[in-house]
């Protein structure tokens, strides 16, 4: 008897895979190892001259914090909410893009909010919203190109737009306020300028779909040459033939 094959555990995504991962690692490693004293310093992206604790362009820990904020999560719930919609939506733009181009485009969004957040921000900037954003808004204008408005993504676009805002503002009144949500605009800002770089780029499934239809080509052609091989044709030559003379013997 043929032995069953055991189910094999397989890294199908490995760009969104990997940054879950380690989102998770960086999380239990600051909170149960080192007290919060990793998110204070590498998993933070400070803010402007006006900010509390300002960018200091002198400190390679702010320079780290500048593109590792992303790894960064302020909570528990901040964590499983964006980890989430990370794996939702990674995996979808993973399969159509490549994982060379979503790291790429995870890249350009996490590196144009942390430059913003750096210059103009008064609010420290933690967390991968700016990624979430890209992933939302380019999964919508690919279903855009066909003429079709997925009011999923748009869901998921508008309610974690308000729960950025409400979770910025929360606790906060006024001006404090103004300055978080400015936050959460800057989030965006990278998010779209990633989103727009990834919709300029040739999708890794039309690729696919053009490769498919060439050997679909190729093997057409193929069997229409068997079906007008010259061996074909001396059979049904010689079958006619037969034909004929049984035909005429009766």
């Amino acid at each position: 008897m043929a032995k069953k094959s055991s189910p094999k555990l397989t890294f199908d995504f490995p760009v969104t895979v990997t940054f879950v991962i380690v989102s998770l690692v960086l999380f239990l490693l600051d909170v149960y190892a080192f007290k919060g004293k990793m998110f204070s310093s590498i998993l933070v992206c400070h803010g402007s001259k006006q900010a509390l604790v300002p960018f200091n362009f002198k400190s390679p820990a702010d320079f780290a914090g500048l593109f590792f904020y992303v790894f960064g999560n302020a909570g528990w719930e901040m964590l499983f909410a964006n980890l989430t919609i990370i794996l939702l939506l990674g995996q979808i733009l993973e399969e159509r893009y490549g994982s060379v181009m979503l790291g790429l485009m995870m890249f350009i969004s996490t590196m144009i909010s942390g430059v913003f957040t750096a210059c103009i921000s008064t609010v420290p900037l933690t967390g991968s919203g700016c990624i979430i954003f890209m992933m939302a808004v380019l999964v919508s204008l690919t279903e855009l190109t066909k003429k079709r408005i997925p009011l999923s993504c748009l869901l998921v676009f508008v309610l974690f737009l308000a729960f950025e805002i409400f979770r910025a503002a929360k606790g906060s009144s006024g001006q404090d306020a103004m300055q978080k949500v400015c936050g959460v605009l800057i989030e965006m800002i990278g998010g779209i300028c990633g989103s727009i770089f990834g919709f300029l780029v040739l999708p890794k499934k039309k690729s696919t779909k053009s490769s498919a239809t060439k050997k679909n080509e190729v093997k057409n052609d193929y069997y229409d040459d068997e079906d007008d091989s010259p061996r074909r044709k001396n059979w049904s030559s010689s079958s006619s033939s037969d034909e004929t003379v049984i035909g005429t013997l009766s």
